[in-house]
């Protein structure tokens, strides 16, 4: 998928999470953050993604050692990269109040991203290391028709059911 598919998924889950949790406006904007973040984090393994090519010596080294789609895109990378972004906050004196939901929505966001890729020809390896790729009965191919359409989608869900509340995320 692309990134800007990865993007609205993630934003899409975020506010999910962020509506089913009854977060406060202030909440959800740190969810919606972590979401957007989360989103891009399993391509850091590809060194040409739009989230690798910021981070080129770590997404090499990573794309070298697990290949593309591979220990990123895997259920221990979710819990991995939320424990270590949770710690890591944590260390940095943010107040558990920003933390968590920044986590949650981190967390939201990469599941969002895996769930994406599912749809793709490749599949996901979540039980990784083993070698099973977990594939989506209907399949989607990065960039074509469908992949835009369900953007399309997934975007205007995001402004029909969360701009009016957005309101009440300005007045912050």
């Amino acid at each position: 998928m692309l990134a800007t598919t990865h993007i609205a998924f993630g934003t899409a889950s975020s506010l999910l999470t962020a509506a089913w949790l009854d977060a406060s406006a202030p909440q959800t904007v740190l969810m919606v953050a972590g979401g957007v973040l989360g989103s891009m984090l399993p391509d850091i393994d590809h060194p040409k993604s739009a989230f690798g090519r910021r981070v080129r010596p770590v997404s090499t080294m990573l794309c070298a050692a697990f290949g593309h789609r591979g220990l990123t895109h895997s259920l221990i990378a979710v819990v991995g990269m939320s424990a270590l972004a949770r710690y890591s906050l944590r260390h940095l004196d943010w107040h558990p109040g920003y933390s968590v939901p920044f986590v949650v929505g981190l967390s939201a966001g990469y599941l969002s991203h895996l769930a994406g890729d599912w749809m793709s020809n490749s599949g996901v390896p979540l039980l990784w290391p083993s070698r099973r790729r977990f594939v989506a009965p209907l399949r989607i191919f990065t960039g074509d028709y469908r992949e835009r359409l369900l953007a399309l989608v997934v975007s205007g869900w995001i402004v029909v059911h969360c701009l009016p509340n957005c309101a009440a995320v300005l007045r912050l």
